[in-house]
């Protein structure tokens, strides 16, 4: 329903995300699905997510799925948080890079083709 546009479906993924705060595998699925709800709610919950979860094996697929949807996002919505994330010291280091090597990327080329 979110990837039709139905803006009531990304309202509810978002609300999943804090329902199962422990469960990494559904999270990873919620967090490809609100790559269609490009919104600053979106943005700021992933980010809260980036910030919460601790990297580790069991996380590390959801972390980068995280980053992986935020690369899919506007330039203009994600610019700032990514910025701000990339020099956290509450995000581990691997996925700081991540976040470093999105901002170095030519922005006008944001965001990336799907392949």
């Amino acid at each position: 329903m979110s990837h039709a546009g139905r803006v009531e479906a990304g309202v509810f993924l978002l609300g999943l995300l804090r329902y199962y705060p422990d469960d990494y595998a559904r999270l990873t699925v919620i967090a490809e699905a609100l790559a269609s709800f490009p919104v600053a709610a979106t943005v700021h919950a992933l980010s809260s997510e980036l910030r919460r979860v601790k990297g580790s094996s069991a996380t590390r697929r959801y972390l980068r799925r995280i980053i992986d949807t935020l690369e899919y996002f506007p330039t203009e919505l994600v610019e700032e948080q990514v910025q701000s994330l990339s020099t956290d010291p509450q995000i581990g280091v691997r996925i700081r890079q991540h976040l470093r090597s999105m901002t170095l990327r030519d922005l006008d080329a944001w965001p990336p083709r799907r392949e």
